[in-house]
């Protein structure tokens, strides 16, 4: 398939776990620069929340999740509602971490920072293993392909050469 939405959130979903390396890397690198430690986590909250959740997690709720919600043989809403669930999870999580870098308490903001990243990836295979195989099974190709436009559309709302930016940004983070 030409336009395949699911390949899109999958090449996502690849970028954003690229993040696993950064983050263990970070572990107790405050101890030698905290300001270095500082603005590297807070490259990674822009990141999470102007990617993984301003762009990614916008498609899955406002348009992947609706289509396949309002599928008439989808029948497993706790599955979305638990997805649901978990963006608003690593919503919380991003104030979490930054409240305890401004307090300078940099252990527990790489706990938190940790224990967002181990919910995320375990989120990424849900999705990857279930709900797009199951996205791909109910849907049509000329219902996946209006997804995959709808995308784009956020893309370009949001800013595609923003969202080159964001990509990019884990690799510049310097550890």
């Amino acid at each position: 398939m030409e336009y395949n939405p699911i390949q899109t959130m999958l090449d996502e979903h690849e970028l954003i776990s690229d993040v696993e390396d950064v983050i263990i890397n970070l572990n107790n690198s405050w101890e030698n620069d905290s300001e270095e430690y500082k603005k590297n986590v807070k490259s990674l909250i822009t990141f999470f929340r102007e990617y993984a959740d301003g762009i990614h997690h916008r498609k899955e709720e406002e348009v992947l999740f609706p289509a396949i919600c309002n599928h008439p043989e989808f029948i497993l809403n706790e599955i979305i509602d638990e997805l649901k669930q978990h963006h608003e999870d690593f919503r919380e999580y991003t104030h979490e971490i930054e409240e305890a870098l401004e307090e300078k308490d940099y252990e527990r903001s790489y706990k938190k920072l940790n224990n967002y990243l181990q919910d995320l990836l375990d989120h990424i295979a849900v999705e990857n293993d279930e709900l797009f195989v199951l996205a791909e099974t109910l849907l049509d190709e000329d219902e996946l392909e209006t997804i995959y436009f709808k995308f784009m559309d956020i893309d370009m709302e949001l800013g595609n050469e923003r969202k080159k930016e964001l990509e990019q940004s884990i690799q510049k983070i310097e550890i």
